[in-house]
């Protein structure tokens, strides 16, 4: 019991992109952690062009220990060849890096640079406006990073007060290739054509969807990726910015409920497994490598364990991708967005912090980064190895067609939804489950004291 309550909190952190522990290097994600197949060009910042200091200063880096500070350390290593600034990391226990970040800034023992944990929220939570360094309008820092994310960076009055640095995850469905070539389908035009497919599936003798319900967390992917594709259409970014200061209730989102509507009629035709209160994130990997299930709606941390348990070639060549396919078209790509780096307006060496930062976001550093840590990029020219699944949600990327987790944009969070997802597997009472999720997610927004909740 003590070892599943684990295995639900690190998932959940995964999903809600709260943990830098989870991350990696991006918050929710574990995509190429064991070197997969395939080349990409995303995309870096502007080129190196720091210059030797008059007086060189040796600067603090904090960071979480949960984090391989290889990459930093190779990029800290040239920073000082170039500036003869030597920069000393400090990592702190990742369980309490949070609390232990906050006590410094209380007693005004300031870090130069800080890793964080992505989003506006953070900005909150450490009072940005009071103690951090604005970069909404710096030079060399916004060119080359993915539109989305700039998106995503600012908050509701354009300020930024963090740099995103890292690689992004992703959410959607997983799938097994041959499986599908087996029964003569392919990857779904639009959300009836999904539910077509499943159809022909089940008939040819397959589950067309795992629901990992025992464990609570995997059933918040199909609402999260389902959201991108379909309630960002209804209410836009200012539907989004209204949720914040609880202007617009979750009770009131149509496309909201029309998603568990969608769940309880997959639920309904039999689509899913016979067991889904029984059904754990360890045997939906079982059961897509075997080819027992088709599809999953998952999150690419799934990538590594399924090359655990059937190698990196079947990873590379047999595991499919697609974004929750909209009445219209195939979707939007839901993404979940790297750290940011940090740095407080009271640094002692503010101006080689800054300094260090736009080096950190150059192509040469980015560059080292991803070499040492492969997944999709959040800069444009970067290169990275990628599994044909990270290559698919890329170009979305490319194409404009992608949209961070609503669960980063919101400051407030979606609180217990793995738990009422699965009464809303044994009840499949849709009224009652969005009213749970939206009393849980204003009593959240009440205990933070946000504007608009109190």
């Amino acid at each position: 019991m003590r070892k599943m309550k684990a295995v639900y909190l690190t998932m959940a952190l995964m999903l809600g992109a709260f943990s830098l522990s989870a991350c990696g290097s991006s918050n929710g994600s574990s995509q190429g952690t064991n070197t997969p197949e395939g080349t990409a060009t995303a995309g870096s910042s502007t080129e190196a062009s720091a210059k030797p200091s008059a007086k060189p200063v040796t600067l603090t880096f904090l960071i979480p220990n949960t984090e391989d500070v290889t990459p930093y350390n190779l990029i800290f290593k040239e920073f000082e060849a170039k500036t003869g600034n030597k920069v000393e990391v400090q990592a702190l226990p990742g369980g309490d890096y949070d609390n232990m970040l906050k006590t410094r800034f209380s007693t005004g023992d300031f870090p130069d640079v800080f890793l964080m944990q992505p989003g506006t929220k953070q900005y909150v939570k450490l009072r940005a406006d009071e103690t951090l360094y604005e970069w909404s309008g710096e030079a060399g820092v916004w060119d080359n990073v993915i539109d989305t994310i700039v998106d995503f960076q600012k908050d509701a009055a354009g300020k930024a007060y963090g740099v995103p640095f890292g690689k992004t995850g992703m959410m959607g469905v997983f799938y097994n290739k041959d499986v599908f070539e087996k029964a003569g389908v392919a990857a779904p035009t639009n959300y009836a054509n999904l539910i077509e497919t499943a159809k022909k599936l089940k008939a040819d003798g397959v589950t067309p969807f795992y629901e990992a319900v025992k464990d609570g967390w995997p059933t918040q992917v199909f609402y999260l990726t389902g959201w991108v594709s379909q309630v960002d259409q209804e209410i836009g970014d200012e539907g989004v910015q209204k949720l914040n200061v609880n202007q617009l209730k979750l009770s009131d989102i149509a496309a909201l409920k029309d998603l568990f509507v969608k769940s309880k009629e997959i639920k309904d035709l039999g689509l899913f497994q016979k067991n889904t209160l029984s059904g754990t994130f360890d045997e939906l990997q079982n059961e897509l490598g075997e080819g027992k299930v088709a599809m999953a709606f998952m999150l690419d941390g799934i990538l590594p364990q399924l090359e655990k348990k059937f190698g990196k070639d079947f990873v590379t060549n047999k595991i499919g991708f697609f974004p929750f396919p909209t009445a219209a078209d195939t979707g939007t790509a839901m993404i979940t967005p790297p750290n940011q780096l940090m740095v407080p307006s009271k640094a002692k060496n503010l101006d080689a912090a800054k300094e260090l930062v736009k080096f950190m976001i150059s192509k040469e550093s980015v560059n080292i980064f991803y070499q040492s840590q492969p997944g999709i990029p959040v800069f444009k020219d970067a290169t990275s190895e990628l599994y044909p699944m990270q290559q698919t949600v890329k170009d979305y990327i490319d194409e404009g067609k992608s949209k961070v987790n609503v669960q980063n944009r919101l400051t407030a969070s979606f609180l217990d939804l793995g738990k009422i997802l699965q009464n809303f597997h044994i009840t499949g009472d849709v009224d009652t489950a969005i009213k749970e999720m939206d009393a849980n997610y204003v009593k959240d927004g009440n205990s933070k004291r946000l504007e608009g909740f109190e």
